[in-house]
């Protein structure tokens, strides 16, 4: 499982970021890399075991990610922000719903992210220099 994130990361992370650590997010794109959770534990605004999409990261003392996914209630996709302590199976994903891409127009996504919800071996330092020297 390990292997697979590392080949997707790396290949999202060349394809997507490659003149840069930003994407920005318009709605004339096909497809966007976010990283994909479940809800372990329920919110507010999003019940256990949903999908969960991440584009940005609050780090810290907070821990919190700022994610897209459907309201639990209201079945309509939110903007909102959730604890990382209540997120499991965090997975690169490419997105296709343009729903999901129209919601995070004028958004954007950092290449970091992918680096920051995965335990990676030291197999992908490469990609970290790569963005690191292009930043």
């Amino acid at each position: 499982m390990q292997e697979q994130h590392i080949k997707k990361i790396n290949e999202i992370l060349l394809g997507y970021f490659c003149g840069g650590t930003l994407l920005d997010i318009n709605p004339t794109k096909d497809n966007i890399p976010l990283v994909a959770a479940n809800v372990q534990k329920s919110t507010h605004s999003f019940s256990e075991g949903q999908l969960l999409y991440i584009y940005n990261g609050f780090w810290g003392m907070n821990k919190h990610a700022q994610v897209v996914g459907r309201h639990r209630r209201k079945h309509r996709l939110i903007l909102g922000v959730c604890p990382i302590a209540s997120l499991i199976n965090f997975r690169p994903k490419l997105v296709y719903e343009p729903a999901v891409i129209r919601k995070l127009h004028g958004r954007y996504i950092h290449a970091g992210i992918f680096m920051r919800f995965f335990d990676l071996p030291g197999e992908f330092i490469y990609i970290k220099d790569y963005i690191q020297a292009i930043s």
